[in-house]
């Protein structure tokens, strides 16, 4: 008997998860190297402390532009490697500045989620601290930030028009056809990556965030380009 297709609100997330997933390990493979470099190497180290006093120094306005040229830069130059002929910035100069303004703003709002954790859970990187972080991440802030992401991306998409957003919002199962989809791969690739991420001081976890959303964006434009997802991965 041959095995029927996924379908459902999951099957999106579960097709771009078997697609993209051995991307998903190697840059997870990359950070772990990166973070025993750092506690194995003084060179590394020094040269991370150059890099967190740049960013204590830059406050939440070094969160904003950095997380914005990740989320928002690297996607684009990503289409332009991938496809110049089709790559166009005429009639998306609105998406654009949209997408430059909310990854700055969501870099502002980890940069804060960051802080708020460590004056709640430690400072420290023990094994207790990080999984505290990890769980309140992942499975407190992430089922919440979510949705609103998925409002602000469909504000876009339809105009910028509130009627037209709330109408899309108020489609029933909103939650269960919108975000759960998402949730999967976003788990896949979170959940190891802030388990690393909270294993280093904190001046330094955004920095790394930032490289991951960097790769995470590069992920969800292959994904949006190849059709291996719904229309949800055209969003965040």
């Amino acid at each position: 008997m041959t095995a029927r297709p996924a379908t459902g609100p999951l099957a999106a997330g579960i097709a771009a998860l078997r697609r993209f997933l051995r991307p998903f390990v190697l840059i997870q493979l990359a950070a772990v190297g990166l973070v025993l470099a750092y506690y194995q190497s003084a060179t590394v180290r020094a040269f991370c402390g150059t890099l967190a006093a740049i960013k204590i120094a830059g406050g939440l306005p070094f969160a904003a532009w950095t997380a914005s040229l990740a989320g928002g830069i690297l996607p684009e130059v990503a289409k332009l490697a991938g496809d110049p002929r089709r790559f166009t910035v005429r009639g998306r100069r609105g998406e654009i500045l949209f997408n430059l303004a909310f990854f700055a703003f969501n870099g502002m709002v980890i940069d804060l989620l960051y802080r708020g954790e460590a004056r709640l859970f430690g400072f420290d990187a023990a094994a207790a601290t990080v999984a505290k972080k990890v769980l309140f991440d992942q499975f407190v802030f992430t089922p919440l930030w979510l949705p609103l992401i998925i409002a602000l991306f469909s504000w876009r998409r339809v105009g910028f028009s509130p009627a037209a957003t709330v109408a899309l919002l108020r489609i029933p199962g909103f939650y269960r056809t919108r975000v759960v989809p998402l949730l999967l791969p976003a788990w896949c690739f979170w959940i190891p990556m802030v388990s690393i991420i909270y294993a280093l001081p904190l001046p330094l976890q955004f920095l790394l965030f930032v490289l991951a959303l960097g790769a995470w964006s590069l992920i969800m434009v292959f994904i949006a380009s190849a059709g291996a997802a719904s229309d949800t991965f055209e969003g965040p």
